[in-house]
């Protein structure tokens, strides 16, 4: 005779489960302790940054009816010649999923700020253009949001520190090096 194993989970006894609840308790605060320790200053850099955005979120909402993601989308297309791009060249610049340019298009169509309309060339690519509507909004938001971003940010750093972050910053935003790929994979 043959005995057949369960066909689903093994239970484990209560002594074992709560040995093993302990083990991946005691892992994991072994992991947080070295994400801790290793990532303080990624941390504050996430902190000050999500701090500066609500900020600026509020802000344009509260005075200008505009969310921020529309004032982004605006200046986007404001610096590009006549003010249009194709929906995928958006995209690409606002670094959003094709799905999620589409719904905030889509409202900001509604709202009047923008036109989207068939490019010319390919039946199947959306154009993008600024309306007046669009053009005034943005101009009216623009001077209260430079303001704002220096007093949250430019306005409490030394000359020194702009001086550091524009050495830091693009070396963030550069391709990893041979030898920085080579560290992360050990």
């Amino acid at each position: 005779m043959t005995l057949k194993r369960p066909s689903g989970p093994v239970r484990q006894s209560p002594r074992a489960s709560r040995e093993r609840s302990a083990e991946i308790a005691a892992e994991l605060a072994e992991a947080l302790a070295r994400l801790n320790q290793q990532t303080p200053l990624w941390q504050s850099f996430l902190a000050v940054h999500r701090q500066i955005v609500e900020q600026l979120a509020d802000e344009m909402l509260a005075e200008h009816q505009l969310p921020l993601e529309w004032f982004d989308v605006l200046v986007h297309l404001a610096d590009l010649p006549g003010m249009r791009a194709r929906q995928k060249v958006l995209r690409d610049r606002m670094l959003l999923s094709e799905s999620g340019v589409s719904r905030l298009l889509v409202r900001m169509e509604k709202a009047g700020v923008i036109t989207r309309s068939t490019a010319g060339d390919d039946r199947r690519g959306m154009e993008i253009t600024v309306t007046e509507a669009g053009q005034a909004a943005l101009l009216t938001a623009l001077d209260p949001h430079l303001q704002l971003v220096a007093s949250l940010f430019t306005d409490r750093l030394t000359a020194t520190d702009r001086a550091a972050l524009g050495r830091v910053l693009p070396k963030l935003l550069a391709e990893p090096t041979p030898e920085c790929k080579a560290s992360q994979k050990e």
